[in-house]
């Protein structure tokens, strides 16, 4: 009988070593299929109303392509609690996802960074997830003592491609699971109190003018709009009158919106690129359940925090269960709203 105990723990000890998952192990160097595979086994993400943004898990931030139709559809959008989206060079748009509490097994296609968005990355106190840089974010971003997590420099192991072509850019993908074995591998820090705005289940129902109906015409060949759902009370998000597309099929829908009205010239160093004015003082606002309210935006410094108030002066409080989108754009593009 002691023989036969004995030999039935080890056969537990035998089994319970075979269950470790090496995918995300920081000291091993998994096949492409291998990261993928464990991730699908992860148990399914919580829903955007699912959010839980009191953790003290530090929030990962993610520069999503958003250039052209082959830059989607997107992976990973529906699962943040936060998307900053706003103008790169050509017209065209780059959005900044923000996950904090969730698990998500595919997120991407992971693109470059631009100088102005590590601004909005100092906001939350986020580890920075992106594939190289334009030359100022390059200088910027050790100058600055960002937490970099460069795809460019650390696929296949921590990034995955996804190609469709030969040379095809739109290509990379990452999963919080690996950011997280990326982060502890370069000794980052994982917990921060941070938050980007001020957050609270009894934030008040603002009243305002209606807001049902909202276009951003950021270029000719692209425009975002949101059409208020009276049902799910959120706003569906559309790209040139079509649901913006999603990997999973899941629709994109806000549960509120922040518009900063911040300007965009040209960066003046003979590239197309440009510059966005993100430090000072502005207007925008704040749109929610079918109604909008003005808004002045104040950031003292490029580290210092963004603040948005209401028209008494008073701080804008969110709803802390809501996906947010900040949409970032000039006042003189024209938003409609209905």
């Amino acid at each position: 009988m002691k023989k036969l105990l004995v030999l039935l723990l080890i056969c537990s000890l035998c089994l319970s070593g075979c269950g470790k998952d090496t995918a995300t192990d920081p000291t091993e160097e998994p096949t492409i299929p291998a990261i993928i595979q464990s991730e699908q086994e992860t148990e399914t993400p919580p829903a955007p109303d699912a959010f839980n943004i009191f953790t003290n898990e530090r929030a990962y931030a993610v520069m999503i392509d958003n250039d052209g139709n082959s830059s989607r559809p997107h992976a990973g959008l529906e699962d943040a609690y936060l998307i900053y989206e706003m103008y790169v060079e050509g017209k065209a748009t780059r959005l900044m996802a923000l996950f904090k509490g969730v698990n998500v097994p595919k997120i991407g296609p992971v693109r470059s960074s631009r100088h102005y968005f590590l601004d909005y990355v100092f906001d939350n106190d986020a580890l920075y997830s992106h594939a190289g840089y334009s030359p100022l974010a390059y200088e910027q971003i050790p100058a600055m003592g960002v937490s970099s997590l460069n795809g460019l420099s650390y696929e296949p192991k921590y990034y995955w491609r996804e190609r469709k072509y030969k040379g095809d850019y739109h290509s990379l993908y990452t999963s919080t699971n690996n950011l997280s074995a990326l982060s502890d591998a370069l000794g980052y820090r994982k917990t921060s109190e941070e938050l980007p705005f001020k957050f609270s289940s009894d934030a008040p129902l603002y009243e305002g003018e209606s807001a049902v109906d909202i276009t951003i015409p950021y270029a000719d060949f692209y425009y975002v709009s949101y059409k208020y759902n009276e049902e799910t009370k959120l706003y569906d998000r559309f790209i040139n009158s079509q649901y913006h597309p999603t990997q999973s099929g899941a629709k994109l829908s806000a549960g509120q919106i922040i518009v900063q009205f911040a300007k965009s010239y040209p960066l003046g160093d003979g590239s197309p690129r440009i510059q966005l004015d993100t430090v000072g003082s502005g207007k925008g606002l704040y749109i929610k359940n079918g109604m909008q309210i003005p808004l002045t935006w104040k950031k003292s410094s490029r580290t210092g925090k963004l603040k948005f108030y209401t028209k008494d002066s008073k701080e804008l409080i969110l709803d802390p269960t809501a996906q947010t989108y900040v949409q970032v754009m000039p006042e003189a593009l024209g938003m409609k709203i209905k």
